[in-house]
């Protein structure tokens, strides 16, 4: 039986963008108002084994029943579901959109999947968007894609691609395909992004991503970043883009003491002659600003999106879970514990959800065997946390500042929903060394964090976290005090040095700023390595160089 834990990566970058199209003149339209069971009328397979699309009674996608829908099977290499042809006859800039929405599986075999388009009936095909299967889920949602057909053309097809093997998907659901004239002015914002959880009186670059959706190039555009009230914090003229083409438009803003605790940013995009203007606003980006004297400590860098599992399980209605992050990670002791921050994905928003959380440090090496004694923890939150659709930051303030010695910290969380949710991942580390989390679920009583079941389960994946510190410097721990690493100059300019002696060898170097943010990642493989920092903006930084016999954790100077 096919199971049920399912995962997601990134959304394909070509010539897309999420939500409505303004009135177009409407081409051709595909509901799959059809009975369910078969494949659709008109419709292909290609390939040497036909894939699993059938029309199935379900609305997953956000249309209504019924819908287009492949499910996983036995079918292995290059496999296409073709529409059927569509005469665009005097027509060459089209926007494609259809509903979709792909639930993953949790291996991966170096699948991908994509959609095509041919103007020649088959013989050859043009990718629309295409990327690696991963382990994520495409959250529920309306895509649109721009096409410039071939002179003279006048037929088209479309087709949905899997290469691969098919047992390593769980389900491709796709409703509503319309193909419109692509109208002559229609600038929109497609996207927004930028580091979510600040530092106040540190700057922060936010990028706001422009489509040409429109017919006639563009070059007389103004995009603007603004405050939820409507205050611009930034402004920038737009470069020349063409139909379906994308630009790329920069902001830096440094947030201010009086945004503590929190603000929320958008983009806007303003031309004059805009057939569309309900697309020239970006989704808002909720940002968490902190105080100035806040250091970030940034462990894990595994990209393995764990399902349904540690810190906060949704698929059961009651968990627990602790995770043992260890000194020499942190590298950073005498300070203030004041937030931890997990990175998320989610395919639908999910809010109100109560949890606890308990912190505590230990000689204790691992969790192997056991849960750390309840009666060592004390409680930090115990309230509520919005899980956000798609990919993100995961920022919890605790409501107790916790002081923080220089032992190993063990981060205790409970979760009480009565409710089970579908699709939850947090981006994790494989535990190649000591287990170092646990975790009890069920589905009948609420569990009393001071009194844990005996056992629990033991975890091979550890949740990546930021630990944030409030202290107004980086006491950092030198755990190299009695080893052969020796990092210098500090301060440092251009270059950084890394050098061992005896039968210690460097393995790796990576840099974290003072926000928590991985900034030089680098392998080495001398006994004295040369790391060029020279594009590192002045201020402290963590260095944590991997040897052959452990982790040393240094603070390092950068004077530019």
């Amino acid at each position: 039986m096919k199971r049920i834990f399912t995962l997601l990566s990134a959304l394909p970058a070509l010539l897309f963008v999420s939500g409505n199209l303004g009135a177009q003149q409407t081409i051709y339209t595909e509901s799959f108002s059809y009975p369910s069971g078969a494949i659709a009328p008109g419709w292909s397979y290609e390939g040497q084994h036909a894939p699993n699309w059938k029309v199935n009674n379900s609305q997953i996608s956000g249309g209504t029943a019924p819908e287009f829908y492949m499910g996983y099977g036995m079918q292995e290499g290059l496999t296409r579901v073709v529409s059927p042809a569509v005469n665009i006859t005097g027509y060459k800039q089209l926007a494609l959109s259809y509903n979709q929405y792909l639930i993953n599986y949790t291996a991966d075999a170096g699948e991908t999947v994509g959609m095509d388009v041919t103007f020649d009936g088959g013989q050859t095909w043009q990718p629309l968007w295409e990327r690696p299967l991963g382990t994520i889920n495409i959250p529920k949602d309306r895509f649109t894609y721009y096409i410039t057909a071939p002179e003279g053309a006048t037929e088209m097809k479309y087709a949905f691609r899997y290469v691969g093997n098919h047992y390593f998907i769980n389900g491709w659901a796709i409703d509503d395909v319309k193909i419109e004239d692509a109208v002559e002015n229609d600038l929109r914002i497609s996207a927004i992004s930028g580091n979510s959880t600040l530092i106040a009186g540190q700057p922060v670059t936010f990028t706001a991503e422009v489509m040409n959706g429109g017919k006639s190039a563009q070059s007389n555009y103004t995009v603007k970043l603004k405050a939820a009230d409507g205050t611009e914090l930034g402004s920038a003229s737009g470069t020349p883009i063409n139909f379906s083409e994308k630009s790329q438009i920069t902001f830096t803003w440094t947030p201010q003491v009086a945004d503590i605790p929190a603000k929320t940013v958008y983009a806007v995009v303003e031309s004059a002659g805009d057939t569309n203007p309900d697309n020239n606003v970006s989704p808002n980006l909720s940002l968490n600003i902190l105080k100035e004297n806040t250091t970030g400590v940034q462990i894990g860098n595994g990209a393995f999106p764990l399902q349904h599992s540690i810190p906060f399980n949704f698929y059961t209605l009651y968990n627990l879970s602790q995770t043992l992050y260890t000194a020499q990670q942190i590298g950073n002791s005498g300070s203030k514990v004041t937030g931890i921050q997990y990175v998320s994905h989610f395919d639908e928003d999910n809010n109100d959800i109560p949890v606890q959380i308990y912190l505590a440090e230990t000689d204790q090496q691992d969790l192997e065997s056991q849960w750390l004694n309840p009666t060592l923890f004390t409680k930090v939150y115990d309230g509520t946390l919005d899980f956000k659709k798609g990919l993100n930051n995961l920022y919890i303030p605790l409501a107790t500042e916790y002081n923080y010695t220089g032992k190993n910290l063990v981060v205790y969380t409970n979760k009480s929903y009565p409710e089970q949710i579908l699709w939850s991942t947090f981006m994790t580390t494989y535990a190649d060394g000591p287990v170092t989390s646990r975790y009890s679920e069920r589905d009948d009583v609420p569990f009393d964090p001071m009194s844990p079941p005996d056992g629990g389960y033991p975890a091979f994946y550890t949740p990546n976290v930021t630990l944030f510190f409030e202290d107004g410097s980086m006491s950092v721990i030198d755990s190299g005090a009695n080893s052969s690493v020796s990092v210098y100059p500090n301060p440092a300019k251009d270059i950084l040095k890394i050098r061992t002696d005896g039968n210690e060898r460097p393995l790796e170097i990576r840099l974290f700023s003072a926000a928590g943010q991985q900034v030089l990642h680098k392998k080495l493989d001398k006994d004295t390595a040369d790391v060029d920092i020279r594009g590192l903006r002045s201020g402290y930084y963590l260095a944590q160089i991997t040897t052959s016999t452990g982790v040393v954790t240094k603070k390092v100077l950068v004077k530019n």
